[in-house]
């Protein structure tokens, strides 16, 4: 288990809020019980199901833990909403915010690689996000992986010409591109 989830349980433990505290403890017991699961429901999940579906977890409770976990992460609790947007992104796995909340929760904290992974499943489910071609990058860059941080920000750049909204996410993506192409300079 990735010791930031030992983090998070233990100040879900000492927060004041009992439905975070709630949440948080039934996210990490769902965490705990996920190898029973893939291990009874192998032959469903090479079906492309879902754990949530196959466990009947409804899509309310799904997103639940998503509100929260956004919640959470929009006041800087990251830590407290990694277990919910570990819970998200290994039940319903198949919806790109899922692994981008995960990727979110994860490299705040400072677990670029882990966050990698799971900003990669949300652009291979979404490959017109640039966002998360842009938060993959940082990650690849912070794992000293130069090149391929460089293609990632150019594609967050590319993502996003013609919408304004994306402009100031191709900014910090040319400053970052920028600055890679500085260290390759001799």
């Amino acid at each position: 288990m990735n010791p930031l989830l030992t983090d998070a349980a233990s100040a879900a433990a000492h927060c004041p809020d009992p439905q975070v505290r709630d949440m948080v403890a039934l996210a990490m017991q769902a965490l705990e019980d996920i190898p029973q699961h893939l291990a009874a429901w192998q032959a469903e999940l090479a079906q492309d199901r879902t754990l949530a579906a196959c466990l009947a977890i409804s899509t309310g409770h799904i997103a639940d833990c998503r509100q929260l976990a956004r919640g959470l992460c929009d006041s800087g609790d990251f830590l407290l909403a990694l277990p919910l947007a570990m819970v998200c992104a290994a039940y319903a796995p198949d919806e790109a915010e899922h692994g981008f909340l995960a990727g979110a929760c994860l490299q705040r904290p400072g677990d670029a690689a882990a966050a990698a992974h799971f900003y990669r499943v949300a652009l291979q489910l979404d490959m017109s996000d640039a966002a998360s071609a842009y938060r993959l990058g940082e990650c690849l860059e912070a794992i000293g992986q130069h090149d391929e941080a460089f293609h990632l920000y150019q594609w967050a750049i590319d993502l996003g010409r013609g919408n304004f909204a994306l402009r100031n996410l191709q900014d910090m993506a040319s400053r970052r591109l920028a600055r890679l192409e500085a260290m390759r300079r001799p």
